[in-house]
């Protein structure tokens, strides 16, 4: 790409202006950019003077600024475009800001900002929401524009760039002073006699000081040796009830309460910021009237609709804490929140739709990412459609507490030639009758442990299986891409319901069986055989050494991919949740086979074993080779973002 690169449009089109030093990614960045504001000209600047230049030529709308690696001189590229281009808006691609810094600066400012790498969905986002329309903020803090520029979006520049800088700041004639950050954290700040956070809450609390910067030495000053961000959080609130009678709106501003909005009511549940400024700002720009409350993780977002019980509900799929489904579970499972539709809206389509046709309060869906018009379209259709009616009340009957019945005492009959049977689970949707539980006398040193057979009333295992691997790529942002991986070992660990784990014993340990594939190539059921020998844990390896380095091409863009040494393989548990459909006996009682149900394609993979609750990455199995036995001798492993 050339030094700068403007697509088709004059100065009078509207236009953004990316700094990016690096062409592969600008040519990503300015791609992706293209499709989520088609109306925008697109300006690529590789340094920052090219950048000031371009901007006099072109009055940008919006600067996308990659600060990954850092740039020098920054802090005075920002002041002029601030005088220049006060109405323009800017996002800055950079390392993640701290949660706690996020939470008390909220998104006011003059800066956005997007944690690197990122999905496109979450760019797609970002993009759209800094370019508007933003409603008018109910904060006195101006929002969204260069002219704001402040401090405290210089220090959060500097630290999303993890760089090593001096801000210097200067008030008046009297008052100067600097503020030390190193690799993106602040290690000291000074002013007059003052040093350390003492400094900073004095600094911090200076409206409109001059900011410029200045390279850092090689030996910084650590005043601010721990919790820089507790420090920082502290210094900042300081500062803001200092300053508040200087930004305070004016006094008939506040005596005019605004008007309560009487539209319908939407509860957002997403754990992308900048995705819920777009999703709110558009919609209730498209409706001034709706009533719209965010969430960012599934149990929030939960509690927000059990307490404003809303008309829609849009949910993303993945969730810090919940995935949708579980969502979209939970909500059904309270009657007060049983018939609020719910619109889904994730990259994840695969898992999204399975969602939909499992759950009959997901009424629609939207695949991530989308821009603004599809949106406002599609909640337009669901809020105006008949609501939902309820589902009758199913009542679950207590299950009588009674004894075991027993087989009868006398000597039993020598077994006749049966063959082995099956015992399937109830139902889900019956009423399952009191367990019965049958006795057989032990065989003679038997070659299976000893087991008694229970109907089964609940049906969810989880199996656990090492893995080799035996290839990894990596994508273009250099994150952990598709996983080539073998099983370590046949046996594998295996946590049943409780009646079956009763009969088999808690140290039965299983071997894989026969697999059988759908004709997708994936895995539909699963045949375990239980051993005499009890599960061993094999230990995990999270080293990967590199065997050799290949280039994997693709249809958008190429691959990098790692095959490891042969001597020390990285090992890594997948953890799949699984059916028990079936228990296979033996004539004489043994359990002799189980079958197990494959329902989703999505699995855990985790380099801690011990870890509480199977935590661990979401992978998509999407393809399974199986041996001459029909066991499984490879899995292919999608990471699930």
């Amino acid at each position: 790409m050339p030094a700068s690169s403007q697509s088709s449009g004059t100065a009078s089109h509207r236009s953004i202006l990316l700094l990016e030093e690096y062409d592969a990614l600008a040519v990503a960045i300015g791609s992706a950019l293209k499709k989520f504001a088609p109306q925008h000209a697109i300006s690529v600047a590789p340094y920052l003077r090219e950048a000031e230049k371009l901007a006099a030529e072109i009055n940008p709308e919006l600067f996308v600024i990659d600060v990954d690696p850092p740039w020098l001189g920054l802090t005075e590229f920002l002041e002029k475009m601030r005088t220049a281009h006060p109405d323009a808006r800017a996002l800055v691609i950079g390392a993640a800001i701290p949660a706690e810094i996020a939470a008390e600066r909220g998104s006011f400012g003059a800066l956005q900002f997007i944690n690197k790498p990122f999905e496109l969905a979450a760019f797609g986002a970002a993009v759209q929401a800094v370019l508007g329309p933003w409603r008018e903020s109910e904060s006195a803090i101006p929002r969204g524009s260069l002219g704001a520029l402040n401090l405290m979006d210089v220090i959060l520049l500097h630290c999303g760039a993890c760089a090593s800088v001096i801000v210097e700041l200067s008030a008046n004639a009297q008052r100067s002073g600097k503020i030390h950050i190193a690799e993106g954290e602040i290690a000291h700040a000074e002013t007059g006699a003052l040093s350390g956070k003492e400094a900073l809450r004095e600094i911090l609390s200076w409206p409109d000081a001059r900011i410029t910067e200045a390279k850092a030495a090689r030996s910084t000053q650590h005043t601010i040796q721990r919790n820089w961000v507790t420090i920082f959080v502290e210094a900042l609130r300081v500062a803001k009830a200092k300053q508040l009678p200087r930004i305070s709106p004016p006094k008939e501003a506040v005596a005019a309460k605004p008007r309560p909005r009487t539209g319908k009511k939407i509860v957002a549940i997403d754990d992308t910021e900048m995705l819920l400024i777009f999703v709110e700002d558009v919609l209730a720009t498209a409706d001034p009237e709706l009533q719209i409350t965010t969430a960012r993780t599934g149990a929030e977002g939960i509690k927000e609709v059990e307490r404003v019980v809303p008309d829609l509900v849009l949910l993303d799929y993945s969730l810090p804490d919940l995935n949708g489904d579980e969502v979209c579970e939970r909500l059904l499972q309270n009657e007060g929140t049983a018939r609020v539709p719910v619109l889904m809206m994730s990259g994840h389509v695969a898992e999204m739709a399975a969602t939909a046709r499992r759950f009959e309060n997901v009424i629609a869906t939207i695949e991530k990412p989308f821009l603004s018009d599809a949106l406002v379209q599609l909640v337009q259709k669901t809020l105006a459609a008949e609501p939902r009616k309820q589902r009758p009340a199913v009542e679950r009957a207590p299950i009588p507490q009674r004894e075991a019945i027993a087989w009868p005492k006398e000597e039993p009959k020598p077994p006749q030639d049966r063959g082995p049977f099956v015992v399937k689970p109830s139902p889900p949707s019956a009423t399952p009758p009191p367990p019965a539980i049958f006795e057989a006398p032990a065989p003679p040193e038997p070659t299976l442990p000893r087991v008694r057979v229970a109907v089964i009333e609940a049906n969810e295992a989880v199996l656990a299986l090492f893995l080799e691997v035996v290839s990894m790529q990596l994508t273009p942002e250099l994150q952990m891409g598709t996983i080539r991986a073998k099983p370590a070992s046949f046996t594998i660990s295996l946590h049943l319901p409780s009646a079956v784990r009763q009969t088999a014993g808690p140290e039965v340990g299983f071997q894989l069986g026969p697999t059988q594939l759908d004709q997708d190539g994936r895995i539909s059921s699963l045949r375990l055989i239980p051993t005499s020998r009890t599960f061993q844990p094999a230990e995990t390896r999270h080293a990967f050494e590199i065997g050799a380095v290949s280039v994997i091409p693709n249809a958008a863009r190429a691959r990098v991919q790692l095959t490891p040494a042969g001597t020390k393989p990285m090992t890594m548990e997948l953890l799949a949740h699984l059916e028990l459909a079936a228990v296979k006996l033996s004539p004489t009682f043994q359990v002799e086979e189980l079958v197990l149900k494959w329902p989703t394609n999505v699995v855990s993979v985790t380099l801690n074993p011990k870890a509480a609750n199977q935590s661990g990455a979401k992978f998509e199995a999407t393809s399974v080779k199986l041996d001459s036995s029909a066991r499984i001798a490879e899995f292919l492993l999608n990471p699930i973002r």
